[in-house]
């Protein structure tokens, strides 16, 4: 019986396996318990009458995977450790001579590997080359029992206890992958599982603990699989989403640390050679949905990745300018990849061509600034920005006296023309009018900021009112493109031409509530068609409704999320797993409890589902972290602490603002009310009596 088998992306997305197999009849009573905040994971099993322990982490400061098999009789361990690229079930076959047992189902090495091989009595080592890049991994067994070593696997025979440690890297990280694995291996048995399970604790907690969520009673004496098919049965459980809510920082610390690649299509959890959109990276939504919720639930720190990955597109989005389009700057099309290709990827007419993702990503160092007030991440990806904008000072055209992207696409959608033929391609869509409306605002901030560019700001600030304005179509929706054209598909999952309202702010419940209004009608047409079933789709959804104040849409997207598109584990796999329908869904969970784009707004959209709760350690635009109780749906509390002296505007009706024993004046504003705070200290927010 395969008992363990784990997929590990090598090269951002390609993957291999180690697998234990153990000599014992079928195993039963399955018993697995992921702790979110520690990042450990116990399974417990019987098997004969024996039950099992096992208890497994990775350790982002030892760069090493760390598991403990333990029973509670002893000597009775005994399996077969197998390092391979494709799943065990696929490199093994039964073994016609020991009923129960696997071989290898063909000559080794095994498929996509140069060559596995035992090192030494207690190691072995898988290595290859996979398109240029060499990759290494190795698995070091530590025992109480007997060790055999046939070739291309370790047997282990009469143990207590096996800890197996496991390490990989590629020729794009490190010189010398072999090496670099090893040396990770020795120095993990030197230091043993207690110690390193000690320091994983201690590292992992530092980041999830930052921010906590609970929500109403606690269930967790009850299966996963359980509450979700109570949730399908119509019952009402938060505190479900509240995991959910942990489970999209969980997997974003898990698969997204500093130092390693930006979080693709399936994050980093692929098992497949040729997976589902070649588990790249797509930046017309799928990328950047992946990274909305990282400044808002305080892991701020895990955006760098994907600003790596903008600095290593620089160059070669520089490139496609000049040699694709004659053009200065740099430009990006919608998928890019581990080394930041920019150039157009596949056939696909629909979403090929467009070259505004870029902006929307630059767009996301403008964020980071606001949530930190970092200047030196402004200072350091300033070329970049400036680049996106000297390139689309030459690609935008004048048509009708309005600056517009030409060709471009609405990602992905398509439109019916007077002749009944339909087509992508279009002049102007309105996601690109607003990606730059906010990409050029964003951008003369910061030349303010640092102090640069004087007149390529004022170039700036003379184009954004040429860009085209929003339009309200004959339903009172949100047009999506220059005209009111029929929809090929009326419920498309892309909300693209919502832009402005989420993730951008340039349609909002102050300024322009007329267009809210269309942005409603908008959905409520894609909805109607069946475009929020599930998945990345109904994660946007969530987040729209949640911009639009409307806390009962909000609950109902999220039932809905967890009822349909989370599998038994609480990934999101309608279909196919994507990771950006979990991440998505974080986010919008938090901007339900917490908004800061136009000033700090508590609850905005507080589901009636979740009366009593409390969230601890959200982040808030302006440096500032919030914590926030409540209790029957109304406020009772909430603590903001600024990084930075200034002045801190809050909406609704006065509060009573303390700092310690003393009361805090407020002053009125035309959304609510405001109060200066200083940095480092606490200020508490309460009902006035």
């Amino acid at each position: 019986t395969l008992l363990g088998e784990l997929n590990i992306a090598l090269n951002q997305h390609l993957p291999f396996t180690m697998g234990w197999l153990p000599n014992s009849e079928s195993a039963e009573q399955y018993d697995l318990d992921l702790d979110l905040m520690s990042g450990v994971l116990n399974v417990k099993h019987i098997s004969s009458g024996i039950t099992y322990h096992r208890s497994m982490f990775i350790s982002h400061p030892a760069q090493v995977m760390c598991i403990r098999y333990t029973s509670d009789s002893p000597k009775a361990i005994n399996m077969d450790i197998i390092l391979n690229r494709i799943g065990i079930s696929e490199a093994t076959t039964m073994d016609p001579r020991r009923p129960g047992r696997r071989v290898s189902a063909g000559g080794w090495p095994a498929p996509r590997v140069d060559s596995i091989r035992n090192i030494d009595e207690r190691t072995m080592l898988m290595r290859g080359n996979d398109a240029g890049v060499e990759f290494a991994a190795a698995v070091r067994v530590v025992c109480d029992g007997e060790i055999e070593n046939p070739v291309s696997q370790l047997v282990t025979k009469e143990c207590s206890e096996v800890i197996l440690y496991l390490a990989s890297a590629t020729s794009n990280r490190v010189k010398d992958p072999v090496a670099d694995v090893i040396q990770r291996l020795d120095a993990a048995e030197k230091r043993g599982f207690d110690a390193l399970r000690v320091e994983h604790i201690r590292d992992f907690t530092s980041l999830m603990n930052r921010c906590v969520l609970q929500l109403g009673s606690n269930l967790s004496e009850k299966y996963t699989d359980q509450r979700i098919a109570a949730v399908r049965a119509g019952k009402n459980d938060p505190g479900l989403a509240a995991l959910y809510f942990q489970l999209g920082r969980y997997l974003i610390v898990s698969g997204g640390r500093e130092g390693s690649s930006a979080l693709n299509l399936q994050g980093i959890w692929n098992h497949q050679f040729t997976p589902m959109w070649d588990s790249k990276y797509t930046i017309n939504i799928n990328l950047q949905m992946n990274y909305w919720p990282v400044e808002v639930t305080n892991l701020s720190e895990l955006h760098m990745p994907l600003m790596e990955l903008l600095e290593k597109m620089h160059e070669r989005g520089r490139d496609t300018a000049q040699v694709m389009y004659g053009m200065r700057g740099m430009v990006c099309h919608h998928n890019t990849d581990f080394y930041g290709d920019c150039a157009p990827q596949d056939w696909y007419m629909a979403a090929m061509p467009w070259i505004t993702g870029s902006a929307w990503l630059g767009l996301h160092v403008w964020e980071h600034y606001l949530y930190t007030k970092d200047v030196n991440i402004l200072k350091r990806m300033y070329p970049v920005l400036r680049d996106m904008v000297l390139f689309y000072q030459d690609f935008l055209i004048e048509v009708d006296g309005k600056l517009v992207t030409c060709p471009s696409v609405s990602p992905e959608n398509r439109y019916v023309l007077p002749d009944g033929y339909d087509t992508p391609i279009c002049v102007g869509p309105t996601m690109d009018n607003q990606i730059l409306r906010e990409f050029f605002t964003a951008c003369i901030k910061i030349q303010e900021l640092l102090g640069v560019d004087q007149e390529l700001s004022a170039a700036l600030a003379e184009m954004i009112p040429r860009l085209p304005e929003n339009k309200i179509g004959s339903k009172g929706q949100l047009l999506e493109w220059d005209q009111e054209y029929p929809e090929l598909t009326p419920g498309h999952s892309h909300l693209s031409h919502l832009f402005a309202c989420h993730p951008g702010c340039s349609i909002n419940w102050r300024d322009t509530p007329d267009l809210m209004q269309a942005v409603r009608k908008s959905l409520e047409i894609r909805a109607a068609h069946g475009g929020a079933e599930g998945g990345w789709p109904l994660a946007w959804h969530i987040n729209m409704y949640a911009r639009l104040l409307d806390g009962e849409q909000t609950d109902k997207c999220i039932r809905e999320m967890l009822a349909r598109s989370a599998a038994r584990n609480l990934l999101n796999a309608r279909g196919v797993f994507q990771i950006d329908g979990n991440l998505g869904a974080a986010a919008g969970i938090a901007e339900c409890l917490l908004q800061s784009h136009l000033a700090l707004h508590f609850l905005p959209a507080l589901p009636a589902t979740w009366q009593n709760g409390s969230v601890t350690g959200l982040r808030a635009r302006g440096a500032r972290t919030v914590d926030l109780r409540w209790e029957s749906g109304n406020l009772i509390e909430a603590i903001v602490r600024p990084d930075f002296d200034g002045e801190i505007e809050v909406v609704g009706k006065p509060l009573k603002v303390t700092c310690g024993t003393v009361e805090i004046p407020v002053q009125i504003t035309d959304i609510g009310f405001s109060f200066y705070g200083e940095s480092g200290k606490s200020y508490r927010l309460t009902t006035l009596n």
